[in-house]
């Protein structure tokens, strides 16, 4: 479902530069970023991330979800460019592109510093694998990380 959200939201950005090359982003509300940052690092501290999250173990999934759940988020969205013979810059630029026709008003939304934000971007990374997943998998909703989000987008670039 496509995020909708208004002018009053920042953007956070995490590229995945390794094909599948993959944009991931995160909406939040200018307000609440300082709350988001604080328990986004309070989940995630201390914790080693999974290097795939089907392959992690279901405690350690359902663990994640719930201290993540808290973090006030405006919305997520996230898509790969798979495409055969398809070079990083070329595919930054499409995901990006792509972006912004499915993120109205997204060219215009402030990004914020991911080196400032290390629990947010720590969250926008396990979030992009979450979202690497393959599609026919299905998870429990405790056990998947996308229910964190109210409104979320994941594809990819045909």
């Amino acid at each position: 479902m496509p995020v909708t959200q208004g002018p009053r939201v920042l953007c956070l950005l995490h590229w995945h530069g390794e094909p599948p090359y993959g944009l991931t982003a995160l909406g939040i509300a200018p307000d609440r970023l300082t709350e988001a940052e604080e328990k986004a690092a309070a989940a995630l501290a201390g914790l080693a991330l999974p290097g795939s999250w089907v392959d992690a173990d279901p405690a350690l999934r359902r663990h994640l979800v719930a201290a993540c759940r808290p973090v006030p988020t405006a919305g997520l969205w996230h898509v790969t460019d798979d495409r055969p013979a398809l070079d990083e810059k070329h595919a930054r630029h499409d995901c990006l592109r792509a972006l912004t026709a499915e993120w109205p008003g997204t060219e215009a939304l402030p990004t914020v510093n991911a080196d400032r934000l290390p629990g947010l971007t720590a969250l926008a990374r396990l979030t992009a694998l979450v979202c690497r997943m393959r599609p026919e998998v299905w998870l429990e909703p405790e056990e998947d990380l996308l229910d964190i989000y109210d409104t979320y987008t994941v594809g990819a670039l045909p």
